[in-house]
């Protein structure tokens, strides 16, 4: 599915995820694009993380195992949705709705997905919607994978940085201010940060860019910048890794327990200068 306004492209693959297979501004990409051939999920596009974000230690959520994909780590990382098809509810020029249907013990969910190109930038609307009878706990983000230059810098405001575990799972928080670093500074993070005001400010070689979450989008930021690889990564999540499995100190940012009907939502809006 391709869209176009303006200054901007976007090139999606429902039948991969809903990922991101390419986003461009002014003709200059913003992700790291996807090399022909490639399948999503890469360390290229973006792609969408649910119904939880990032790692789950051993796969256990409310009293079921997840499939085990991070094998060394012994986690399961990312959600399903990623590796899953979409449906395209309607596509235009500028705009597109997808859909993607799931059952899978505690999960019974509807998500829907509008991305929308418009004079600002680029929209995304997503709606996680629980449709089983016993309540279960959710969760959503977006994985993208920007590409960092010698000149990339990240400013954010947050309150607490969790510290991690060589696994990846957190351990304790740390209060902060959040980030105002340059490459440099930012090379090996891979960090959760709590009480972000939900504005990430980007330099990339593509231009700034200014990313904005909204609702249950805004409840956390994950950031990972490999010193292995030119890329950052600056993930709007609901809430902090493994956060079923450490209650005390997932209360900066629970997963979400959603009875019949109830849902998660949230926007993200990418605008470039």
């Amino acid at each position: 599915m391709k869209l176009q306004r303006g200054d901007w492209q976007a090139l999606i693959c429902p039948e991969q995820g809903a990922a991101f297979s390419r986003l461009q501004w002014r003709g200059r990409d913003v992700l790291v694009p996807t090399p022909e051939g490639a399948r999503h999920p890469g360390a290229y596009g973006a792609f969408w993380m649910l119904p939880w974000a990032n790692r789950l230690d051993g796969g256990r959520i409310a009293g079921h195992v997840m499939p085990i994909n991070r094998a060394a780590e012994g986690t399961a990382i990312h959600g399903l949705a990623r590796d899953l098809p979409w449906e395209v509810i309607s596509a235009t020029a500028d705009h597109g709705v997808l859909q993607q249907r799931l059952n899978v013990p505690p999960f019974d969910y509807t998500a829907r997905l509008a991305v929308t190109l418009d004079a600002d930038g680029l929209l995304m609307e997503m709606t996680l919607r629980h449709e089983g009878a016993a309540p279960a706990p959710y969760g959503m983000g977006w994985h993208p994978w920007f590409i960092r230059g010698a000149a990339t810098f990240l400013h954010l405001n947050a309150t607490k940085r969790a510290n991690h575990a060589e696994r990846g799972l957190p351990e304790s928080f740390t209060p902060c201010t959040g980030i105002v670093a340059d490459e440099a500074g930012l090379i090996g993070l891979d960090n959760f940060f709590a009480g972000w005001d939900g504005v990430a400010r980007l330099g990339t070689p593509a231009g700034t860019i200014t990313l904005t979450a909204t609702g249950d989008f805004a409840s956390g930021l994950q950031v990972y910048a490999p010193a292995a690889q030119p890329i950052i990564c600056v993930e709007p999540v609901s809430h902090m890794p493994d956060a079923p499995n450490r209650p005390a100190l997932a209360t900066a940012a629970p997963m979400r327990v959603l009875a019949q009907g109830q849902a998660l939502h949230g926007t993200i809006r990418l605008s470039a200068a």
